[in-house]
């Protein structure tokens, strides 16, 4: 080869490694496995006049939510019996007490028989979100085909002031009993 030649390819060379150099540092490196010597955990690298939030982390094994974690045992609740069954709300009010709940009043009849399905009330109010998440717990728990619900003015003027469940059982808790 002439030294012009070899000149130029030199340059060509040279050319060619700087354009690589750039596209490796503008796209980066696709390696996983850490930081860099330039970068330590918890940083990031700027251009100058730009500004970086700090990075969020989030912990797949801890979901979102704003619904407390419910009482699984210690809830104050009443229960009444709104069927033609004798009996059946003692039955329920023993099987919660059984669990660690606290029954603020004695099994009664609910102001209407002929309830199909139970109903488990969670008193509203301040503390609203989490006598819910409790309702929710007893029902699913308790009485799997039951409705869970804010408290119903009518059973609440039969409440106890204290109760935050009101469980109204129904004709469906009346068949598992007897099954």
């Amino acid at each position: 080869m002439s030294a012009v030649n070899l000149g130029t390819a030199r340059i060509l060379i040279v050319i060619a490694l700087v354009a690589a150099g750039a596209v490796v540092l503008v796209n980066g490196f696709d390696d996983e496995s850490g930081p860099t010597a330039a970068e330590s955990p918890g940083t990031s690298v700027t251009s100058p006049g730009t500004t970086t939030s700090p990075p969020v982390t989030t912990s797949p094994s801890e979901p979102p939510s704003n619904t407390p974690a419910p009482h699984k045992t210690g809830v104050l609740f009443m229960v009444l019996n709104g069927t033609n069954v004798t009996g059946l709300a003692g039955e329920a009010q023993q099987l919660l007490e059984a669990e660690g709940n606290v029954a603020q009043a004695e099994a009664d009849n609910a102001p209407s028989a002929g309830v199909d399905v139970t109903t488990v009330y969670y008193r509203a109010g301040e503390e609203a979100a989490q006598n819910k998440a409790d309702a929710t717990y007893i029902g699913e728990t308790f009485f799997p085909d039951s409705n869970v619900e804010k408290l119903d003015p009518t059973i609440d003027a039969i409440a106890a002031g204290s109760v935050t469940v009101v469980v109204v059982v129904g004709d469906d808790f009346a068949q598992s009993v007897a099954a």
